[in-house]
């Protein structure tokens, strides 16, 4: 369908996007605002992706307070994460069944579409640079100002400028890179299926180190303060490790693989296990605060008080941070409350701030809040260092200077990360 004619409709469709009467859904698909209001939650917005015939919704992400909705026909809109306000639709090209979630830089909307990426402008979504990658993307990208990056179903990790789409390097590891990387200042960490975690220099493919962990890295990872990295693994184990020397400072048994991104709020990460136990742990210690059973549940963000998720069968429950104990269970929200959610296969694991997005394939978003909380509560603190922050006097063990893999002559962008023997290696 004409882009032209994709943004007309859009522009009937979305004339404020916060009413209900403007949305063209059944109101019974919409949670009502009596039934939020019994479990502590109101509607922030309502908004429509368009879709044409057999064109369905197929990724919601969030990043840095924009909403970004992608369909199999390659339409690709963004939105106010806050307002649902539409701001932009652009086009992708090749039809496609797969998506993966967007980043942003201040300037730039970096989003992969078969086996290119594109850099489109903030502002207005207008195509800024498009390159073809050597394979199909298996993970989100991640950027910042200076670069872009993704792995690869092939297993690579390529690294593009940020502001012109240039090649700059790749780094090959010996199995698909499913992880989000995390680029943290002049170093840049990511996962691999191979049971690594890597560390690498930002400007050059150069390892500082390698850490092996006993199963495939598949869910991204999670970061608090500084310099400490949490790495879920499926060897049934959540890993602390530190990001400027590669040591771990504990192990947390899951007793199940982890194959879900934890959530870090303040001094705790709650993981959830594949056989859907969910743990809070205490992150200097690594120590357990509480686990509880969630048959299966799916996070989809944390407040100040509460732990919210998603069951098996779709419907919202919500736990306790401090106890762990369940306050609102799936019969309790979606019988007693009349909360329905089971329409919708989408949505986003926020780990920006509390609110709840929810999506259907047919293109209705929603945006839940908790009643009292009117502004965004992030989850981390904007006054914070960021991450991989080393300050002007550096830090006593580090960072790591010396790759431990140097650039063979005549291959230079491109570094093939050697097999580790042995545990954990630097």
């Amino acid at each position: 369908m004409p882009r032209r004619l994709v943004l007309a409709s859009l522009a009937l469709l979305l004339v404020c996007g916060t009413t209900r009467a403007q949305v063209p859904f059944g109101t019974d698909t919409i949670p009502g605002r009596r039934a939020l209001a019994r479990i502590n939650l109101d509607l922030q917005f309502t908004t429509v992706i368009p879709l044409v015939g057999a064109e369905k919704l197929i990724q919601l992400s969030i990043d840095n307070g924009m909403l970004f909705g992608q369909t199999n026909h390659a339409n690709f809109y963004a939105f106010d994460a806050e307002t649902g306000r539409f701001l932009w639709g652009a086009h992708l090209g090749d039809i496609t069944t797969k998506a993966s979630p967007v980043s942003v830089n201040t300037f730039a909307v970096f989003v992969s579409n078969s086996n290119s990426i594109f850099a489109l402008d903030r502002k207005t979504g207008r195509q800024i640079w498009k390159q073809e990658l050597t394979d199909i993307p298996s993970s989100s990208t991640a950027a910042d100002d200076t670069v872009v990056m993704v792995g690869l179903e092939s297993g690579k990790l390529e690294s593009f400028e940020a502001k012109t789409g240039k090649l700059l390097w790749n780094i090959q590891t010996n199995a698909r890179v499913t992880s989000h990387p995390i680029i943290a200042g002049k170093v840049v960490a990511f996962g691999s299926e191979d049971k690594k975690l890597y560390l690498s220099k930002v400007e050059a493919p150069q390892l500082l180190w390698r850490f092996a962990t006993g199963g495939p890295i598949v869910a991204p990872l999670a970061t608090s303060g500084v310099r400490t990295l949490l790495v879920p693994s499926s060897d049934r184990a959540l890993y602390s490790i530190d990001l400027f020397t590669g040591i771990e400072n504990w192990t947390f048994a899951t007793g199940s693989p982890v194959e879900q991104e934890p959530l870090v709020s303040d001094n705790d990460v709650y993981v959830i296990n594949d056989e859907g136990f969910l743990t809070s742990v205490d992150i200097p210690t690594g120590k357990p605060r509480w686990t509880i059973s969630t048959l299966g549940g799916r996070l989809i963000a944390v407040s100040a008080s509460k732990v919210y998720l998603e069951s098996h069968d779709d419907d919202l429950f919500v736990v306790d941070r401090a106890t762990g104990k369940v306050v609102y269970d799936p019969t309790t929200t979606f019988k007693r409350s009349g909360i329905n959610l089971r329409g919708y296969a989408l949505g986003p694991t926020n780990r920006f701030d509390d609110r709840l997005y929810f999506g259907t394939t047919h293109g209705l978003v929603i945006c839940l809040r908790e009643i009292s909380q009117f502004a965004p509560r992030p989850i981390r603190d904007p006054k914070a260092k960021p991450f991989g922050y080393v300050p002007p006097e550096g830090y006593p063990d580090g960072p790591a200077l010396t790759p431990v893999v140097p650039v063979e002559a005549g291959t230079e962008g491109t570094v093939t990360a050697p097999p580790v023997e042995g545990t954990n290696p630097k």
